[in-house]
Protein backbone atom coordinates (compact mmCIF):
# COMPACT_ATOMS: atom_id res chain seq x y z
CA UNK A 1 0.00 0.00 0.00
CA UNK A 2 1.33 3.51 -1.08
CA UNK A 3 1.16 6.12 1.58
CA UNK A 4 1.30 10.11 0.16
CA UNK A 5 1.83 12.49 2.59
CA UNK A 6 4.22 15.98 3.96
CA UNK A 7 7.42 14.58 5.47
CA UNK A 8 8.16 14.87 8.89
CA UNK A 9 11.12 17.03 10.15
CA UNK A 10 13.19 13.50 11.27
CA UNK A 11 12.12 12.09 7.90
CA UNK A 12 14.51 14.93 5.92
CA UNK A 13 17.59 13.33 5.91
CA UNK A 14 16.08 10.37 4.14
CA UNK A 15 14.48 12.53 1.64
CA UNK A 16 17.00 14.69 0.83
CA UNK A 17 19.40 11.47 0.61
CA UNK A 18 17.07 10.33 -2.20
CA UNK A 19 17.08 13.65 -4.65
CA UNK A 20 20.92 13.12 -3.57
CA UNK A 21 21.24 9.54 -5.32
CA UNK A 22 18.55 10.43 -7.88
CA UNK A 23 20.49 13.64 -9.52
CA UNK A 24 24.37 12.63 -8.39
CA UNK A 25 24.71 9.32 -7.53
CA UNK A 26 25.54 9.69 -4.23
CA UNK A 27 24.14 10.08 -0.42
CA UNK A 28 23.45 14.14 0.36
CA UNK A 29 26.72 16.15 1.96
CA UNK A 30 26.31 17.87 5.16
CA UNK A 31 26.74 20.49 3.11
CA UNK A 32 23.33 20.04 0.96
CA UNK A 33 21.83 18.32 4.47
CA UNK A 34 22.37 21.94 6.18
CA UNK A 35 21.23 24.02 2.72
CA UNK A 36 17.62 21.88 2.59
CA UNK A 37 17.23 22.07 6.03
CA UNK A 38 17.02 25.84 5.89
CA UNK A 39 15.13 26.49 3.04
CA UNK A 40 12.41 23.23 2.84
CA UNK A 41 9.05 24.16 3.44
CA UNK A 42 8.30 20.88 5.01
CA UNK A 43 4.26 21.74 4.42
CA UNK A 44 4.85 21.93 0.97
CA UNK A 45 7.09 18.41 0.56
CA UNK A 46 5.06 15.64 -0.44
CA UNK A 47 6.67 11.87 -0.17
CA UNK A 48 5.26 8.53 -1.23
CA UNK A 49 6.34 5.69 1.20
CA UNK A 50 5.45 1.81 0.84
CA UNK A 51 5.63 -0.38 3.58
CA UNK A 52 7.14 2.62 5.75
CA UNK A 53 9.90 3.34 3.35
CA UNK A 54 10.29 6.42 0.99
CA UNK A 55 10.09 5.66 -2.55
CA UNK A 56 9.37 9.06 -4.17
CA UNK A 57 9.57 12.60 -3.53
CA UNK A 58 8.01 16.16 -4.49
CA UNK A 59 8.15 19.61 -3.40
CA UNK A 60 7.46 23.37 -3.52
CA UNK A 61 8.77 26.32 -2.95
CA UNK A 62 6.43 29.95 -2.35
CA UNK A 63 7.44 32.64 -5.18
CA UNK A 64 6.38 35.81 -6.21
CA UNK A 65 6.83 35.61 -10.41
CA UNK A 66 7.22 38.92 -12.13
CA UNK A 67 4.72 38.64 -14.92
CA UNK A 68 3.94 41.18 -17.97
CA UNK A 69 2.90 44.30 -15.72
CA UNK A 70 1.98 42.86 -12.42
CA UNK A 71 3.44 40.39 -9.86
CA UNK A 72 1.91 37.15 -9.06
CA UNK A 73 2.16 34.25 -6.51
CA UNK A 74 3.72 30.72 -8.15
CA UNK A 75 4.62 27.64 -6.78
CA UNK A 76 8.07 26.54 -7.46
CA UNK A 77 7.92 22.43 -8.14
CA UNK A 78 11.10 21.14 -7.30
CA UNK A 79 12.29 17.79 -5.61
CA UNK A 80 10.51 15.71 -7.93
CA UNK A 81 11.74 12.11 -7.87
CA UNK A 82 11.00 7.89 -7.95
CA UNK A 83 13.47 5.37 -7.23
CA UNK A 84 14.92 3.23 -9.92
CA UNK A 85 12.87 0.20 -8.19
CA UNK A 86 9.48 1.96 -8.08
CA UNK A 87 9.28 3.40 -12.40
CA UNK A 88 6.41 3.77 -14.40
CA UNK A 89 4.25 2.70 -11.83
CA UNK A 90 2.25 5.69 -11.54
CA UNK A 91 3.96 7.36 -8.83
CA UNK A 92 4.97 10.45 -10.86
CA UNK A 93 1.25 11.22 -12.02
CA UNK A 94 0.18 10.31 -8.24
CA UNK A 95 2.63 13.21 -7.35
CA UNK A 96 1.49 15.49 -9.59
CA UNK A 97 -1.81 15.34 -8.95
CA UNK A 98 -1.58 15.94 -5.10
CA UNK A 99 0.80 18.40 -5.69
CA UNK A 100 -1.93 20.38 -8.37
CA UNK A 101 -4.96 19.65 -6.13
CA UNK A 102 -3.09 21.32 -3.32
CA UNK A 103 -1.84 24.39 -5.57
CA UNK A 104 -5.10 24.96 -6.42
CA UNK A 105 -6.35 24.64 -2.67
CA UNK A 106 -3.75 27.41 -1.71
CA UNK A 107 -5.19 29.54 -4.36
CA UNK A 108 -1.75 29.67 -6.58
CA UNK A 109 -3.02 30.09 -9.98
CA UNK A 110 0.51 29.29 -11.24
CA UNK A 111 3.55 26.91 -11.00
CA UNK A 112 6.47 26.92 -12.58
CA UNK A 113 9.46 24.06 -12.71
CA UNK A 114 13.26 23.60 -14.23
CA UNK A 115 13.06 19.92 -16.36
CA UNK A 116 15.17 17.43 -15.39
CA UNK A 117 14.40 15.94 -19.11
CA UNK A 118 12.00 18.06 -21.49
CA UNK A 119 9.94 14.99 -22.41
CA UNK A 120 8.17 15.00 -18.58
CA UNK A 121 5.91 17.48 -17.66
CA UNK A 122 3.85 18.80 -21.12
CA UNK A 123 1.50 15.34 -19.94
CA UNK A 124 0.65 17.25 -17.21
CA UNK A 125 0.52 20.80 -18.44
CA UNK A 126 3.80 22.44 -18.13
CA UNK A 127 4.55 24.26 -20.99
CA UNK A 128 8.27 25.50 -22.18
CA UNK A 129 7.59 29.42 -21.07
CA UNK A 130 11.67 30.86 -20.74
CA UNK A 131 14.22 29.97 -22.24
CA UNK A 132 18.38 30.00 -20.96
CA UNK A 133 21.60 30.92 -22.85
CA UNK A 134 25.13 30.39 -22.54
CA UNK A 135 27.98 31.57 -23.76
CA UNK A 136 31.69 31.38 -24.08
CA UNK A 137 33.89 34.49 -25.05
CA UNK A 138 37.81 34.66 -25.97
CA UNK A 139 39.21 36.94 -24.14
CA UNK A 140 41.08 38.14 -27.32
CA UNK A 141 37.74 38.56 -28.76
CA UNK A 142 35.98 40.66 -26.51
CA UNK A 143 36.77 44.88 -27.24
CA UNK A 144 34.12 46.93 -27.36
CA UNK A 145 32.57 48.04 -30.25
CA UNK A 146 33.07 51.87 -29.07
CA UNK A 147 34.63 53.53 -26.49
CA UNK A 148 33.01 53.34 -22.93
CA UNK A 149 33.19 55.77 -19.83
CA UNK A 150 31.87 54.24 -16.46
CA UNK A 151 29.88 56.70 -14.55
CA UNK A 152 30.33 54.77 -11.77
CA UNK A 153 32.83 52.04 -10.22
CA UNK A 154 33.31 48.30 -9.97
CA UNK A 155 34.98 46.75 -7.31
CA UNK A 156 35.67 43.87 -5.41
CA UNK A 157 33.23 42.75 -2.97
CA UNK A 158 33.50 40.19 0.03
CA UNK A 159 30.77 37.81 0.40
CA UNK A 160 28.91 40.05 3.90
CA UNK A 161 29.63 43.30 1.38
CA UNK A 162 28.03 41.44 -1.79
CA UNK A 163 25.39 39.64 1.00
CA UNK A 164 24.09 43.41 1.73
CA UNK A 165 24.37 45.03 -1.79
CA UNK A 166 22.52 41.98 -3.76
CA UNK A 167 19.12 41.87 -3.12
CA UNK A 168 19.07 45.88 -3.67
CA UNK A 169 20.12 45.57 -7.43
CA UNK A 170 18.55 42.40 -7.75
CA UNK A 171 14.85 43.91 -7.22
CA UNK A 172 15.42 46.57 -9.77
CA UNK A 173 15.86 44.30 -12.37
CA UNK A 174 13.30 41.43 -11.30
CA UNK A 175 10.44 44.02 -10.98
CA UNK A 176 10.46 44.60 -14.32
CA UNK A 177 11.97 41.73 -16.09
CA UNK A 178 8.85 38.60 -16.62
CA UNK A 179 10.02 35.58 -15.42
CA UNK A 180 11.85 36.49 -12.67
CA UNK A 181 11.46 35.67 -8.72
CA UNK A 182 11.49 37.44 -5.68
CA UNK A 183 14.23 35.68 -3.50
CA UNK A 184 14.37 35.16 -0.06
CA UNK A 185 16.33 36.24 2.69
CA UNK A 186 17.24 32.59 3.73
CA UNK A 187 18.24 32.30 -0.14
CA UNK A 188 21.04 35.27 -0.25
CA UNK A 189 22.71 34.11 2.66
CA UNK A 190 23.21 30.78 1.21
CA UNK A 191 24.40 32.31 -1.80
CA UNK A 192 26.97 33.69 -0.46
CA UNK A 193 27.96 30.86 2.13
CA UNK A 194 29.76 27.68 0.59
CA UNK A 195 31.90 24.91 2.13
CA UNK A 196 35.67 24.01 1.69
CA UNK A 197 34.35 21.30 -0.17
CA UNK A 198 32.56 23.25 -3.14
CA UNK A 199 35.70 25.73 -3.14
CA UNK A 200 38.09 22.69 -3.74
CA UNK A 201 35.63 21.70 -6.73
CA UNK A 202 34.51 25.11 -8.40
CA UNK A 203 36.86 27.55 -7.21
CA UNK A 204 36.45 30.17 -5.34
CA UNK A 205 33.22 32.47 -5.26
CA UNK A 206 33.98 36.01 -5.55
CA UNK A 207 31.99 39.06 -6.15
CA UNK A 208 32.09 42.54 -7.86
CA UNK A 209 29.61 45.30 -7.55
CA UNK A 210 28.98 48.45 -9.77
CA UNK A 211 28.35 51.68 -6.75
CA UNK A 212 26.68 54.39 -8.92
CA UNK A 213 25.82 57.64 -6.42
CA UNK A 214 26.86 55.42 -3.14
CA UNK A 215 24.83 52.84 -4.27
CA UNK A 216 24.90 49.05 -5.96
CA UNK A 217 23.20 48.90 -9.26
CA UNK A 218 24.54 45.66 -10.37
CA UNK A 219 26.53 42.35 -9.34
CA UNK A 220 28.82 39.72 -10.60
CA UNK A 221 29.18 36.73 -9.23
CA UNK A 222 31.92 34.72 -11.06
CA UNK A 223 34.73 31.74 -10.54
CA UNK A 224 38.17 31.38 -12.10
CA UNK A 225 39.80 28.43 -12.89
CA UNK A 226 43.36 29.36 -13.17
CA UNK A 227 45.52 27.44 -15.79
CA UNK A 228 49.39 28.77 -16.49
CA UNK A 229 48.40 27.97 -19.49
CA UNK A 230 46.37 30.61 -20.42
CA UNK A 231 44.01 29.25 -22.86
CA UNK A 232 43.02 26.78 -20.73
CA UNK A 233 42.18 29.46 -17.90
CA UNK A 234 38.87 30.31 -17.34
CA UNK A 235 36.39 33.00 -15.58
CA UNK A 236 32.82 31.36 -14.63
CA UNK A 237 30.14 34.20 -14.59
CA UNK A 238 27.49 32.36 -12.12
CA UNK A 239 25.48 35.28 -12.09
CA UNK A 240 25.42 38.97 -13.72
CA UNK A 241 22.91 41.17 -12.98
CA UNK A 242 22.39 45.24 -13.76
CA UNK A 243 19.81 47.63 -13.33
CA UNK A 244 21.10 50.26 -15.79
CA UNK A 245 22.41 49.97 -19.56
CA UNK A 246 26.06 51.22 -17.69
CA UNK A 247 26.25 48.66 -14.56
CA UNK A 248 25.45 46.29 -17.04
CA UNK A 249 28.30 47.76 -19.71
CA UNK A 250 30.82 47.79 -16.76
CA UNK A 251 30.11 44.64 -14.89
CA UNK A 252 30.59 42.79 -18.54
CA UNK A 253 34.13 45.08 -19.18
CA UNK A 254 35.26 43.98 -16.18
CA UNK A 255 34.59 39.92 -16.54
CA UNK A 256 36.09 39.99 -19.46
CA UNK A 257 39.30 42.17 -18.99
CA UNK A 258 40.26 39.69 -15.78
CA UNK A 259 44.23 38.94 -16.74
CA UNK A 260 45.31 35.60 -16.86
CA UNK A 261 42.16 34.41 -18.39
CA UNK A 262 41.87 32.99 -21.54
CA UNK A 263 37.98 32.39 -21.63
CA UNK A 264 35.18 33.93 -20.14
CA UNK A 265 31.64 31.55 -19.47
CA UNK A 266 28.75 32.55 -18.48
CA UNK A 267 25.56 30.50 -18.00
CA UNK A 268 21.37 30.83 -17.38
CA UNK A 269 21.99 34.46 -19.08
CA UNK A 270 19.31 35.74 -21.18
CA UNK A 271 18.11 34.21 -24.36
CA UNK A 272 18.12 37.74 -26.27
CA UNK A 273 20.75 40.27 -24.40
CA UNK A 274 22.77 43.27 -24.99
CA UNK A 275 26.40 41.54 -25.09
CA UNK A 276 27.09 40.62 -28.96
CA UNK A 277 25.82 44.61 -29.66
CA UNK A 278 28.47 45.98 -27.21
CA UNK A 279 31.79 43.66 -28.70
CA UNK A 280 33.10 44.67 -31.92
CA UNK A 281 33.25 41.12 -32.72
CA UNK A 282 29.33 39.90 -32.01
CA UNK A 283 30.28 36.93 -33.30
CA UNK A 284 31.91 36.43 -30.20
CA UNK A 285 29.26 35.77 -27.62
CA UNK A 286 26.57 34.13 -29.94
CA UNK A 287 24.40 32.26 -27.48
CA UNK A 288 23.93 28.32 -27.19
CA UNK A 289 20.25 28.44 -25.99
CA UNK A 290 18.19 25.72 -24.24
CA UNK A 291 14.77 25.84 -22.34
CA UNK A 292 14.49 27.46 -19.26
CA UNK A 293 11.09 27.67 -17.10
CA UNK A 294 8.49 25.48 -17.88
CA UNK A 295 4.80 27.64 -17.10
CA UNK A 296 1.31 25.39 -15.85
CA UNK A 297 -2.17 27.89 -15.28
CA UNK A 298 -2.97 25.83 -12.28
CA UNK A 299 -6.02 28.57 -12.44
CA UNK A 300 -6.99 29.47 -15.84
CA UNK A 301 -9.01 32.64 -15.60
CA UNK A 302 -7.26 33.62 -12.50
CA UNK A 303 -3.66 33.62 -14.24
CA UNK A 304 -5.19 35.34 -17.31
CA UNK A 305 -6.31 38.43 -15.10
CA UNK A 306 -2.93 38.59 -13.48
CA UNK A 307 -1.01 39.80 -16.30
CA UNK A 308 -1.12 42.63 -18.63
CA UNK A 309 -1.12 43.18 -21.59
CA UNK A 310 0.28 44.80 -24.34
CA UNK A 311 -2.75 45.54 -26.85
CA UNK A 312 -6.43 46.02 -25.51
CA UNK A 313 -8.61 43.21 -26.56
CA UNK A 314 -10.71 40.49 -26.74
CA UNK A 315 -10.23 36.80 -26.96
CA UNK A 316 -12.31 33.84 -26.37
CA UNK A 317 -10.52 30.84 -25.51
CA UNK A 318 -11.18 27.43 -25.61
CA UNK A 319 -8.87 25.75 -22.89
CA UNK A 320 -8.55 21.84 -22.89
CA UNK A 321 -7.04 20.33 -19.73
CA UNK A 322 -7.52 16.83 -18.84
CA UNK A 323 -5.61 16.58 -15.90
CA UNK A 324 -6.70 20.13 -14.01
CA UNK A 325 -10.44 19.37 -15.28
CA UNK A 326 -11.75 22.41 -13.26
CA UNK A 327 -9.84 24.36 -16.12
CA UNK A 328 -11.32 22.96 -19.00
CA UNK A 329 -13.89 25.51 -20.75
CA UNK A 330 -14.62 28.08 -22.94
CA UNK A 331 -12.79 31.54 -21.31
CA UNK A 332 -13.58 35.45 -22.26
CA UNK A 333 -10.40 37.44 -21.79
CA UNK A 334 -10.54 41.17 -22.21
CA UNK A 335 -7.26 42.86 -21.40
CA UNK A 336 -4.98 45.78 -22.23
CA UNK A 337 -2.30 47.90 -20.53
CA UNK A 338 -4.06 48.82 -16.98
CA UNK A 339 -5.76 45.45 -16.52
CA UNK A 340 -7.65 42.24 -17.50
CA UNK A 341 -10.64 40.43 -16.80
CA UNK A 342 -11.13 36.39 -17.82
CA UNK A 343 -14.44 34.71 -17.30
CA UNK A 344 -16.43 31.54 -18.32
CA UNK A 345 -18.04 32.62 -21.56
CA UNK A 346 -20.78 30.92 -23.85
CA UNK A 347 -19.73 32.45 -26.57
CA UNK A 348 -17.68 30.81 -30.25
CA UNK A 349 -14.16 30.19 -29.37
CA UNK A 350 -11.08 32.33 -31.12
CA UNK A 351 -8.42 29.81 -30.58
CA UNK A 352 -8.00 26.33 -29.51
CA UNK A 353 -5.68 25.30 -27.00
CA UNK A 354 -4.34 22.99 -24.16
CA UNK A 355 -2.96 24.55 -21.23
CA UNK A 356 0.54 23.71 -21.85
CA UNK A 357 0.37 25.84 -24.58
CA UNK A 358 -1.36 28.49 -22.51
CA UNK A 359 1.53 28.25 -20.38
CA UNK A 360 4.07 28.25 -23.30
CA UNK A 361 2.83 32.16 -24.21
CA UNK A 362 2.19 33.04 -20.74
CA UNK A 363 5.25 35.64 -20.12
CA UNK A 364 5.69 36.77 -23.81
CA UNK A 365 8.18 34.39 -24.68
CA UNK A 366 6.44 32.75 -27.75
CA UNK A 367 3.88 33.36 -29.88
CA UNK A 368 0.51 31.98 -30.65
CA UNK A 369 1.89 31.64 -34.51
CA UNK A 370 4.78 29.78 -33.69
CA UNK A 371 2.60 27.46 -31.88
CA UNK A 372 -0.06 27.54 -34.87
CA UNK A 373 2.96 26.69 -36.76
CA UNK A 374 3.74 23.21 -35.00
CA UNK A 375 -0.05 22.42 -34.92
CA UNK A 376 -0.52 23.14 -31.41
CA UNK A 377 -2.97 26.27 -31.46
CA UNK A 378 -5.76 26.12 -33.82
CA UNK A 379 -7.63 29.27 -34.81
CA UNK A 380 -11.18 28.81 -35.35
CA UNK A 381 -11.87 33.25 -35.83
CA UNK A 382 -10.00 34.83 -38.52
CA UNK A 383 -7.46 37.13 -37.04
CA UNK A 384 -7.11 35.81 -33.67
CA UNK A 385 -4.01 34.79 -33.83
CA UNK A 386 -2.60 38.11 -34.60
CA UNK A 387 -5.27 39.84 -32.33
CA UNK A 388 -4.03 37.27 -29.46
CA UNK A 389 -0.02 37.54 -30.40
CA UNK A 390 -0.39 41.06 -30.43
CA UNK A 391 -2.65 40.98 -26.98
CA UNK A 392 0.29 39.15 -25.27
CA UNK A 393 3.69 40.38 -26.55
CA UNK A 394 5.93 42.15 -23.87
CA UNK A 395 8.38 44.21 -24.77
CA UNK A 396 11.03 42.36 -22.25
CA UNK A 397 11.96 38.67 -23.49
CA UNK A 398 10.99 36.54 -20.43
CA UNK A 399 13.91 35.29 -18.24
CA UNK A 400 14.52 33.18 -15.00
CA UNK A 401 18.25 32.86 -14.08
CA UNK A 402 17.15 31.34 -10.18
CA UNK A 403 17.53 27.41 -10.43
CA UNK A 404 15.22 25.67 -7.69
Amino acid sequence: MTVLRPIREDELTAFTDQLSRAFQGRPASPEWLERTRRQRELDRTLAAFEDGALVATAAAISFELTVPGALTPMAGVTAISVLPTHRRRGLLRTLMRRQLDDIHERGEALAGLWASEAQIYGRFGYGLATYSASVTIASHRSAFAFPFEDPGSVVLAAAEQARAAAPGAWEMLRRAQPGMLELTDVYWDLRFQESEATRDRLGELRCAIHELGGSCDGFAIFRQRMDWNRDKSSLLVEQLVAGSPAAYAALWRFCLDVDLVGWVEASDRPPVEPLPHLLADARAALPTVSDGTWLRLVDVPRALAARRYSAGGELVLAVRDEFCSWNQGVYELAGGPQGAECRPSSRPPDLELSAAELGAVYLGGNTFRTLAGAGRVSEVSEGALDRADAMFHWPVVPWNPTHF
